[in-house]
């Protein structure tokens, strides 16, 4: 089993790295996270799905693309000890001489601590603050939107390395998804609306 992890902003996608199956969903993140700086992208959430819940992603998505970090969390995930506003406030006051204040706004708070060493902690806060907002959407209805847009890629241009040469493994992926990229970019030069319908062209 191989994998392709791809980063879409809105339907469009971006970015890919492949990996193999047993290899993890989230050390990729930071290549992906990378990738949208070099682009200069402007994005306001970035949607994965639970497999990338960690504290560091969380703090990560928030402090470098400036995003809200929209990850699928568990069912019994529970508020952390350390990710609440008193503790926020304790380890800002106690790195006073690093010129943190107490009267500093929260943003100004968690990006001071996540530069000093705290980004763990950073990132304990803001999960924290996704399971007390009811409004956050649960972990059926993000992966489900992560699923249905991958499934269009799948389907359009074909990902199944079964019969390949695993040496070509990466190259045929990488060429598929190149594909589907060129495919969507002939659509929007043309105007075609919405730009990732093919039913004219496979």
């Amino acid at each position: 089993m191989d994998k392709a992890h791809i980063t879409m902003i809105g339907t469009y996608p971006v970015f890919m790295t492949y990996t193999g199956g047993v290899n993890g969903d989230s050390p990729q993140l930071p290549n992906h996270i990378n990738a949208l700086l070099k682009m200069g992208a402007n994005i306001d959430e970035f949607y994965l799905d639970g497999s990338y819940d960690s504290f560091k992603n969380h703090a990560d998505i928030w402090c470098k693309p400036n995003a809200k970090p929209m990850i699928s969390l568990p069912k019994d995930a529970v508020i952390n000890e350390d990710g609440k506003l008193k503790r926020i406030e304790h380890w800002t006051n106690k790195m006073w001489k690093l010129r943190s204040s107490k009267h500093m706004k929260i943003e100004d708070k968690l990006r001071f601590l996540y530069e000093n060493g705290r980004r763990e902690q950073v990132g304990k806060y803001l999960r924290n603050q996704h399971l007390k907002d009811e409004s956050f959407p649960d972990s059926c209805k993000l992966r489900s939107e992560c699923e249905r847009i991958h499934c269009h890629i799948k389907n359009t241009v074909k990902f199944d390395v079964r019969y390949i040469m695993e040496e070509n493994r990466e190259l045929y992926t990488k060429f598929s998804f190149i594909t589907y990229q060129l495919l969507l970019l002939v659509n929007l030069q043309n105007g075609i609306k919405p730009a990732n319908s093919f039913e004219n062209c496979v």
